[in-house]
């Protein structure tokens, strides 16, 4: 009777441990969701031209994994990470300026190779983006900085996030 009374003692104690140590999933939101991570400055040769460039990184995490665009999609409105500008102005505040000749929209393509982190059984994925800005141009401005965020397939806008102080010597 002893050993019976140990016997079920024991497995409803393994039973517990078992049921107290499982997670559940995390649920993610089918809306895209970034963070700025960095944004590193330098210079670029084309074609035995210097410019200046820079290279923003941000992470996302999309709960239902439609953020990219499919390769073979083409088109004006394809656009999916918009980048708003803004300068800096003496007292530390800022303004925006004209999108079309300084902001930036880029294509991010939908990851058809599996480089994207699947997060537990469901079909979020997780990652990381970087992106080159080309400087052709630079802003008459000695610092900027941009606004962005990034669209899904089903048209979901994200949170939008800051980068930090772009500057440029004049």
């Amino acid at each position: 009777m002893k050993s019976t009374l140990a016997g079920i003692a024991c497995c409803l104690l393994i039973t517990s441990f078992v049921f107290s140590s499982c997670e559940g999933e995390e649920d993610y939101s089918d809306i895209p969701e970034i963070r700025f991570q960095e944004y590193t400055p330098g210079y670029v040769d084309t074609m035995g031209f210097v410019i200046p460039a820079g290279v923003l990184e941000f992470s996302f995490t999309d709960g239902d994994a439609n953020v990219g665009i499919d390769p073979g999609e083409s088109g004006a409105d394809t656009a999916n990470l918009y980048m708003i500008p803004y300068r800096k102005n003496v007292d530390g505040t800022y303004d925006s300026i004209d999108f079309y000749t300084y902001g930036r929209w880029y294509r991010v393509l939908r990851d058809s190779e599996g480089r994207m982190d699947r997060v537990g059984q469901n079909k979020t994925i997780k990652g990381t983006i970087g992106v080159t800005i080309y400087y052709f141009a630079p802003p008459p401005y000695d610092t900027i900085r941009y606004n962005f965020y990034i669209t899904d397939r089903a048209g979901n806008k994200s949170n939008v996030e800051s980068t930090s102080d772009i500057g440029f010597s004049r």
